[in-house]
């Protein structure tokens, strides 16, 4: 199985140069490359450097504190980390537009030289300035080497400001030339970025090699910032694929930065010259991985000095740094792909589909432009573009087919016309009459020449006075006759020759033989059937004549004998296997059994056998088995069996095919393991056996199946029993008040509540004497223990218990209030 992983491993990777630069778009680290994305190409890229080496600070600094108090450190160990984050998008073939955010961190440990000797840590991170940047690429022909393009962006505010500022300078200009400050993050200005980059594709060439070259000329401004610098850069970079999977980078790059200058330190500027290199592996899916190494090529001892920044806000420091380390590592990730398939000569083929890509093509060709359809341009169409049914194709350069492709010609047939006068005695050859030529030569000669090979007056018809039968065939030539001296030469000819320049038969008057067959494709032409010749061109064996049979239709087009001598069309246009009408029309189904069967009512949109080559609707939308409506309609269940059967009275959603392709409700909606009413009601509780019994009589409350489905009923600590009452100054209950209690004794008597005590409390209100309400509550709480006794609940589970007015709920002194003070309790006690 190895020996196919790296054919597909190379068939799944980036094959073209594609290499994505540290703004999302397509170039090398910091360098851009003048050619475009292309169009819809997304593009998603994370790289960034990181380096150990100290030397962005030149070994000390000078810490002043809050309190005005100094303190000197060295520099003893450095991490820094940059990562640039960016999103990049193809428009067309002319745009590419990018985001990218820039985050840094950096780490630097210090030992004190005064005050405390311990080694302490500066930690800053952060996020740079966003940077939005548009790629204009300049419309050059695509076939030539140079590709151009002006690159134009910013850089805006959206750095911390005065906020863990750092010690590394990203940029030149992050130093304020005034204050000598750094804000090693980004400032809160806008910095305008404007570029020109040139490149060079050596692929594009003939047997051209996967390497290309760029340069980039660039410009900074500071905008409304004259504090800081505004810089120059300048790039070169080149890139080589030697494998699919690999590709190999190089770039210098250098930016000028103008002398800052002070009057007690002088004139001062950094070195900034670095050389970066490095390897790109593309994987399958878009994907690249990067690996390489920058290298500072400056002055090594070059620094800014009086370099401040101000570090958690508590203390300034004071150092020299530069910009670029002495070396540090780059890498990260990218991908890219294109979101709408690509067409790159714009032929209408898709370039996965396309043999010719980078050609303008025809759709019939697949993508690939045409042959030449007349090599001698002398307006006869090669015999191909017959073959291939195609003279619509080139009607506008050529008709016809030339038998003489590669000669031009004057010929109806292509070639070339032969001499009109071969002796020079000015009469014209016989063939010039034949052809109708006689306008066409007349500068050149005039009648007919019966002696063509030999020079004769034009009153003799071309011959000498002496020859009666110049062509040597056994006919007369015409002057014999019209000179009335046949029995003069009766020994040498007879008869009358129609064409005295031309040996030909007896039997076709002296004269030769048209070409029988003149597509060559031994079909003989309808001259050949009008004179009753077919068994002679058949049968013949006199030398120099063709052999041919049958009658062509098309006898100016090569063909084949089954289609009557024509060009033979494609018994399947639509590519569907059912074939064109006209297969059946002639009676060639068994020719095209291999490509094709049936008649095709669409031959020119591809469709199903069962709807006679026509497109069809999807016989199961949803895909559950169960065919679309359509189906049964069109009485074409046969047709489909092998993807569904009967009615999907629910078409585009999934469905279960016993309940017509409809999707099943829940056949137990509370999950209590008891069956919803519908499942019953449809006669379903055998297919539901194992998720449910019985039928739920109550579907959306969990119950158990003793209950039928319904929850145990929950008996409450404390409850008034709304409704109990009694008729007016007694213990009798009213009849409402019983059909509330029978509910009560059920839920007493239900096996969850069976271990269940309760007290039944009688209150009145203060309407008469104290002793006779207390006594009538409490008759009246027994009425309802007698009661719910009556419906087999224990007594030994009930108590009741009378308070009279002693305990009211609201204020006796209104009738509301009284009616809530009359009123029977059950109090839970287990």
């Amino acid at each position: 199985m190895s020996k196919w992983i790296l054919p597909l491993f190379l068939a799944l990777s980036v094959s073209a140069m594609a290499t994505l630069n540290k703004e999302g778009l397509k170039g090398i680290n910091k360098t851009q490359s003048a050619q475009s994305m292309g169009h819809s190409n997304l593009a998603i890229s994370i790289l960034g450097d990181i380096t150990n080496d100290n030397r962005v600070v030149n070994g000390y600094l000078d810490q002043t504190n809050l309190d005005l108090s100094h303190s000197y450190a060295e520099v003893n160990e450095f991490w820094g980390v940059n990562a640039y984050l960016a999103i990049g998008l193809g428009i067309w073939h002319y745009f590419d537009f990018s985001i990218m955010l820039p985050i840094y961190y950096e780490d630097f440990s210090v030992k004190y030289i005064n005050g405390p000797t311990e080694v302490s840590g500066l930690q800053n991170s952060g996020q740079g300035n966003i940077r939005p940047t548009l790629k204009i690429r300049i419309p050059l022909p695509e076939d030539q080497i140079f590709d151009a393009a002006f690159v134009i962006g910013g850089d805006f505010g959206t750095s911390a400001p005065n906020k863990n500022k750092g010690l590394w300078m990203r940029e030149p200009e992050f130093v304020d030339k005034n204050t000598r400050q750094v804000q090693a993050f980004g400032f809160q200005e806008t910095t305008i970025r404007a570029k020109l980059a040139a490149t060079v594709d050596f692929g594009k060439m003939d047997n051209g090699v996967p390497f290309q070259f760029h340069l980039n000329g660039g410009y900074r401004h500071q905008y409304d910032a004259p504090q800081y610098n505004d810089i120059y850069s300048f790039s070169a970079a080149a890139e080589w694929q030697p494998l699919p999977v690999l590709s190999l980078f190089a770039e210098y790059y250098v930016d000028f930065m103008p002398e800052i200058a002070s009057e007690t330190l002088g004139n001062q500027v950094l070195d900034l010259n670095e050389v970066s290199a490095g390897l790109v592996f593309h994987l399958p899916a878009g994907l690249d991985l990067h690996a390489g190494m920058h290298i500072y090529l400056g002055t090594d001892d070059l620094y800014l000095t009086n370099l401040q920044t101000l570090e958690n806000e508590s203390r300034l420091i004071t150092y020299s740094g530069r910009v670029n380390p002495g070396f540090y590592g780059y890498g990260g990730i990218t991908w890219s792909m294109f979101l709408i398939p690509l067409d790159k000569d714009g032929d209408g083929v898709k370039d996965s589909d396309d043999q010719c890509p980078d050609e303008y093509g025809s759709v019939q060709n697949s993508g690939c432009p045409w042959a030449n359809p007349d090599i001698d341009e002398d307006g006869i169409c090669d015999a191909w573009v017959a073959e291939k049914g195609l003279f619509g194709e080139f009607a506008d350069i050529c008709d016809g087919i030339d038998k003489c492709p590669n000669e031009a010609g004057d010929g109806d047939d292509g070639c070339p016309l032969d001499n009109p006068d071969v002796d020079g005695d000015r009469v014209c050859d016989a063939w010039v009459s034949q052809k109708n030529m006689t306008s066409y030569f007349a500068d050149v000669c005039s009648g007919v020449d019966n002696c063509p090979a030999q020079k004769g007056p034009e009153s003799n018809f071309g011959c000498p006075d002496d020859n009666p039968d110049a062509d040597g065939d056994g006919l007369c030539d015409p002057w014999v006759s019209q000179k009335n001296r046949l029995k003069d030469f009766a020994n040498v000819c007879k008869s009358y020759d129609e064409c005295p320049g031309e040996a030909g038969p007896v039997a076709n008057k002296g004269c030769p033989w048209p070409d029988p067959d003149t597509d060559g494709d031994g079909i003989c032409d309808t001259w050949v059937t009008e004179k009753k010749m077919g068994y002679f061109f058949e049968t013949t064996k006199e030398p120099g004549v063709k052999h041919c049979k049958g009658l062509d239709k098309c006898q100016y087009e090569y063909g084949v004998a089954d289609n009557d001598g024509c060009p033979m069309e494609n018994p399947d246009s639509d590519a569907d296997g059912i074939c064109d009408a006209w297969v059946s029309q002639k009676g060639m189904q068994e020719r095209f059994d291999d490509i094709c069967t049936g008649i095709d009512r669409c031959p020119a949109e591809p469709g199903l056998a069962a709807a006679q080559g026509c497109p069809m609707d999807n016989p199961d939308i949803d895909a559950d088995s169960v065919c679309a409506p359509w189906v049964a309609e069109k009485g074409m269940f046969e047709a489909f069996k092998d993807i569904c059967s009967g009615i999907d009275k629910c078409p585009s959603e999934a469905g279960d095919p016993s309940n017509d392709g409809c999707p099943m409700d829940n056949p137990d909606t509370d999950a209590d393991g008891v069956c919803d009413p519908w499942v019953t009601q449809k006669k379903m509780l055998n297919r539901f056996k194992d998720i449910c019994v019985n039928m739920d009589r109550c579907p959306f409350d969990p119950g158990s199946v003793e209950g039928n489905g319904c929850p145990a009923p929950v008996i409450e600590e404390n409850v008034k029993l709304e409704g109990v009452t009694f008729k007016s100054g007694s213990s009798v209950l009213e009849p409402n008040a019983k059909k509330v209690l029978k509910d009560v004794a059920e839920q007493l008597l239900a096996p969850e509540n069976k271990n269940v005590h309760i007290e039944i409390h009688g209150h009145t209100d203060n309407v008469g004497k104290k002793a006779k309400n207390k006594k009538l509550s409490l008759d009246r709480a027994q009425s309802v223990v007698n009661y719910l006794a009556s419906q087999g609940v224990p007594k030994s589970r009930m108590e009741a218990f009378g308070h009279g007015d002693e305990e009211p709920v609201a204020d006796n002194a209104t009738k509301e209030g009284k009616e809530q003070n009359r009123r029977i309790e059950m109090h839970r006690v287990d």
